[in-house]
């Protein structure tokens, strides 16, 4: 296990790595993103999430021309890199967009890309799938819409059944995070409409996987009941039917959202960050990532800056051009005829 040094090391360092690779447009959205994303990728690093989306997209890719195209060129084809560029690439650019759009989408990464590359496979293509071809196109928009939403109504119940299994989201972990507290809303929301019966659902979601709270349970249950509901629940979980998971207290580190210390992201106003207990926190990290950038690079935001020299010098080249085309048309206007 790495310590709580090594931890904040590494998101440092996945912070500046970041700010050095990509252009602040391209991070700006990550706490909204923060609580777009399926649950177990809430408390990692948005640059740690694109290398993980990464690989699991190449393993679907694989699969996917393994099954429908030639098993030994599926051992070759690779779609994309899985480890970070040493300077701005357009692909890493392109990855990165990608695996934000996957965000919208409240999916793990493999369910999303699997549906992706079914989807693809309803037609001919004479290329491989990008990363930033998994999202529909204009043209196919509608129609990936409309199967996507029948993929998600059959899929999403059975993922959520099993959502939660990362500590960050056990009561003893609790601190009121946004993400936590979304958490929780989602679970009581799945008990209220679930047809299983209270007492084992809380057996469950209270005692086992300690999601939920039991005063919190009970209040979906009407008055007269909950005493039975409880001493049921209780019975159930003592008698075995669910298994405890095992109590894990984490350090305050773990409990990082995967927005923290994205300065651009900061927005004390908008829901992900003026309800966090940890925004002084995140600020003050922040703020440590640009001054550590700078040490590093000379620069808060290094590919911002080659981006903008390099739009000068082409500005200025572009009037360069149209000064000595200028030029040379008064020199002909000049000549006798």
């Amino acid at each position: 296990m790495p310590t709580s040094d090594q931890i904040l090391s590494n998101r440092l360092n996945d912070l500046v790595k970041m700010r050095t690779l990509l252009l602040p447009r391209d991070w700006k959205n990550e706490s909204i993103l923060m609580m777009n994303r399926w649950f177990d990728y809430r408390f990692t690093s948005p640059l740690s999430l694109t290398l993980q989306f990464a690989r699991i997209y190449q393993e679907k890719l694989r699969a996917h021309i393994r099954r429908h195209e030639d098993v030994m060129k599926a051992n070759t084809v690779n779609g994309t890199k899985t480890d970070l560029p040493f300077k701005r690439e357009k692909s890493f650019t392109a990855l990165w967009k990608a695996r934000q759009r996957a965000d919208e989408f409240f999916l793990p990464y493999d369910a999303y890309i699997e549906f992706c590359f079914d989807f693809s496979s309803r037609r001919k293509r004479r290329w491989t799938m990008l990363p930033s071809q998994l999202h529909p196109s204009r043209a196919k928009k509608e129609a990936w819409l409309e199967c996507f939403d029948k993929f998600y109504a059959d899929r999403i119940p059975h993922l959520i059944l099993r959502a939660g299994d990362i500590p960050q989201y056990r009561l003893e972990n609790n601190i009121n995070l946004p993400a936590q507290n979304a958490f929780r809303e989602i679970m009581l929301a799945v008990l209220r409409d679930s047809k299983r019966m209270m007492s084992d659902q809380i057996s469950e979601r209270v005692h086992a996987k300690r999601h939920i709270d039991i005063v919190s349970a009970l209040e979906l249950v009407k008055e007269e009941y909950r005493e039975e509901v409880a001493k049921n629940a209780m019975s159930s979980f003592k008698d075995g039917a669910w298994l405890a998971e095992p109590e894990t207290k984490l350090e305050a580190v773990n409990l990082l959202p995967s927005c923290f210390g994205v300065l651009e992201a900061i927005n004390v106003q908008g829901a992900s960050c003026s309800n966090c207990p940890i925004l002084k926190q995140c600020q003050r990290f922040a703020e440590r990532s640009l001054t550590e950038t700078k040490r590093l690079t000379g620069l808060s935001s290094p590919a911002w800056h080659n981006e903008k020299t390099r739009n000068r010098t082409n500005t200025a080249n572009c009037r360069l051009r149209k000064e000595a085309a200028a030029t040379v048309d008064e020199s002909l206007l000049s000549e006798p005829m």
